[in-house]
């Protein structure tokens, strides 16, 4: 698990070192500049001209030293400051005096004009961003502002600490945010090295050390967990001797219409392979006899139907009697938008007090029933899994402004119905107490039925009594994985997601 951490922390950890541990903040600078420029030097190895754009705060400070440093290995380091030297907080004039008495050449970009920068960006063999740090906030300005445009089309791009226009905390970035080749960042990984958009403008993320421990001066509250696939094995639950498919969780999965008839079976295809014991799928009478030649594994619970999709009346007495062989639901996959659809996931959310999973369809009537039904749609053990779209039917927003604010968007379905799995680049797992990222995945994930097996990868591991944020985990997980052993980037389909999918138990 790799830990990613707040601003406030990483500003706590500075106080820390300077009062506590009586380290010169000068001194903590001098270190994260060294380590910074022994990262640039070892990933350009054929570069000698490096342009350094120093911003006006601390970060600025911190490209001086690095420009020092590249000068002492013998290469060229040319700096365009933001502001003039005496300007500077005292830690940053220092470095710059130093940096200017070696012989780096600095240059104020208020008196330049766009061109001569051009000129000193096309010349240099890499460009390193120490224009705006994490101390700062809101839309870049000035001439930060001015030299982040110029230097878009830019490849070779090392950004200091975070990439300029990255809001730290949130991931957000900016419209010409900085899109570095390689992050330098120092202490610990922020926040927004975790979250998209932010995440894809940090390029390759390499960690500095400043001269003290980190676990002696980061604090653990607020961090936000970053989990890849090493972590699988650990969270696969034991499967004990005596285990037989009672005792391997019920899961019933509640969806289909005669317009998608296939994703409640890939969601029930889905949990067998992940190890459920038992799968009760209820769906649309008239599906059945198809389903079962497809899925003989499961156990089915014919609804009855009207138009195309499930008919309340009558669903409520077929499935009521299986409530105490079911350990966790997961309704929505194809369940379709009627009326009736309507009033049984109401029913579901109101009467079965167990684990739920809600998807798809689901999540369409969920937004209406918030407002229709309920005073709150917030339930303690039940998990959202909504994608941007159905994300921004539940919070009232776009999806552009969903997609750029994934974390604050997050976090507000999590107010309001609970546990949320915001599916996506780097999708996000939250509960009022908890912040995780899955850092695995991709495009070969983005096929119509995959959002179906991974509702049925996780509705298994709940039915198995997993904590429903460990099993969003576990299945998203498992999930990217599955994809992954596809092999393939395009025409994967979502059964060979399902059928790939692999939970080696730790026993």
């Amino acid at each position: 698990m790799r830990r990613f951490y707040p601003i406030s922390s990483i500003k706590d950890a500075d106080r820390v070192s300077v009062e506590d541990l009586a380290i010169p903040s000068r001194v903590l600078m001098e270190n994260a500049g060294r380590g910074a420029a022994d990262a640039i030097a070892g990933r350009y190895p054929d570069a000698k001209n490096f342009l350094i754009l120093c911003g006006s705060g601390n970060n600025g400070g911190d490209g001086f030293v690095v420009a020092r440093h590249l000068m002492i290995y013998g290469l060229s380091a040319t700096v365009v400051s933001t502001r003039d030297i005496g300007a500077y907080n005292p830690d940053a004039r220092s470095a710059a005096i130093a940096a200017a008495n070696l012989g780096v050449v600095i240059i104020s970009s208020e008196e330049r004009s766009d061109d001569d920068i051009s000129e000193l960006i096309n010349i240099a063999d890499v460009v390193v961003d120490a224009l705006l740090g994490v101390g700062s906030s809101g839309e870049p300005r000035g001439e930060a502002r001015r030299l982040m445009s110029m230097i878009e089309e830019t490849s070779r791009i090392v950004s200091l600490d975070i990439p300029s226009g990255v809001d730290p905390d949130t991931g957000e970035a900016a419209k010409n945010a900085v899109r570095a080749e390689m992050t330098v960042t120092f202490l610990a990984e922020k926040r927004c090295m975790a979250v998209t958009p932010g995440a894809f403008h940090c390029g390759d993320v390499k960690i500095a050390q400043i001269g003290v421990p980190a676990d002696r001066v980061l604090s653990e509250t607020d961090v936000t967990a970053g989990f890849d696939r090493l972590s699988i094995p650990s969270l696969i639950p034991s499967v004990p001797d005596d285990a037989h498919k009672g005792t391997r969780g019920g899961l019933l999965v509640i969806g289909g219409s005669a317009n998608f008839r296939g994703a409640p079976v890939l969601a029930a295809r889905a949990a067998l392979r992940a190890g459920g014991g038992l799968v009760f799928l209820a769906i649309p009478d008239f599906q059945v006899e198809g389903a079962n030649a497809l899925l003989p594994e499961a156990i089915f619970l014919p609804l009855p139907s009207k138009d195309g999709s499930i008919r309340f009346k009558g669903s409520d007495k077929i499935i009521e009697p299986w409530y105490e062989r079911c350990d966790a639901v997961v309704l929505g996959p194809g369940l379709g938008r009627s009326r009736e659809c309507e009033r049984l996931t109401a029913y579901v959310h109101r009467e079965w007090n167990m684990p739920l999973l809600l998807d798809a369809d689901a999540l369409y009537h969920l937004a209406g029933l918030e407002k229709a039904l309920y005073p709150s749609a917030y339930r303690k053990n039940m998990l959202i899994t909504p994608h941007v779209g159905e994300a921004s039917r539940l919070l009232g927003n776009s999806a552009k402004n969903v997609s750029k604010r994934r974390l604050a968007s997050c976090e507000e379905l999590v107010i309001k119905f609970g546990a949320t799995l915001l599916k996506g680049p780097r999708t996000l797992i939250a509960s009022e107490s908890e912040r995780r990222v899955i850092l695995e995945g991709g495009p070969f994930l983005a096929v119509p039925g995959s959002g179906d097996v991974l509702s049925g990868l996780i509705g298994a591991f709940m039915a198995m009594g997993m904590p429903i944020l460990d099993a969003a985990t576990l299945g998203a997980l498992v999930h990217a994985e599955a994809g992954r052993m596809c092999g393939k980037l395009n025409g994967i389909l979502a059964r060979e997601i399902a059928d790939n999918i692999k939970t080696e138990v730790a026993n």
